[in-house]
C-alpha cells in the first residue's frame, strides 16, 4: 500500500509543481514540493525504498526541466542516502527536523544547478529562497503523507 501512496504522491506533486507559477515577488522562485517528498521518504522508509523514491523523483523532475538529465536524480539519491544514514540521530516528527531535511535537499539541488550554470550573487540568493520555501512546505507535506499512510493502514 505504501508503494501506491508514494507513487500517487509523486505524480500529483510533480503535476502540481510543474503548474506552479513563479513568485515574482520572491525573485522568480517557484515553490518546490519534491525535495520535501525526498526528505519524507528518506526519514520514513528503509534505505532501498528511500533511494528508489529519490531516484524516481529526480528522474521525473529531470524529464520536466531543462537541467541535464540525471543531475537531479543524482543529487536526490545522495540526499536520501545521507538522510537515511542520519535518521537514527534525528526525530522525524519534529517540525524543525523536517524543515531542515527539506531545506538541505533543496539547497543541494540548487547548489548542483549552480555548479552547472555558474555562480553569481543572484543565484546564491535564489538558492537561499528556494531552500526557505522548501523548508516551509515540508512539514505540511509530512503531515499530509503521514495522515494518508495511517488512514490506509490495514487493521
Amino acid at each position: 500500500m505504501n508503494f501506491v501512496i508514494v507513487t500517487t504522491s509523486l505524480l500529483l506533486l510533480t503535476a502540481v509543481q510543474s503548474r506552479m507559477p513563479t513568485l515574482w515577488w520572491l525573485g522568480g522562485v517557484r515553490i518546490e514540493f519534491l525535495p520535501g517528498l525526498v526528505a519524507f521518504g528518506a526519514l520514513t522508509f528503509r534505505r532501498s525504498a528511500a533511494l528508489a523514491l529519490a531516484l524516481a523523483t529526480g528522474f521525473t523532475q529531470d524529464a520536466l526541466s531543462a537541467a541535464p538529465f540525471g543531475l537531479t536524480a543524482l543529487v536526490y539519491g545522495i540526499a536520501a542516502v545521507i538522510l537515511t544514514s542520519a535518521r537514527a540521530a534525528l526525530d522525524r516528527d519534529l517540525p524543525w527536523v523536517q524543515m531542515g531535511a527539506g531545506a538541505l535537499t533543496s539547497a543541494a539541488l540548487s547548489f548542483s544547478a549552480c555548479c552547472v550554470v555558474g555562480f553569481s550573487f543572484g543565484a546564491f540568493i535564489k538558492l537561499l529562497l528556494l531552500a526557505a520555501t522548501s523548508a516551509v512546505v515540508t512539514p505540511p507535506l509530512f503531515l499530509t503523507l503521514d495522515s494518508v499512510r495511517y488512514a490506509t493502514r490495514t487493521r
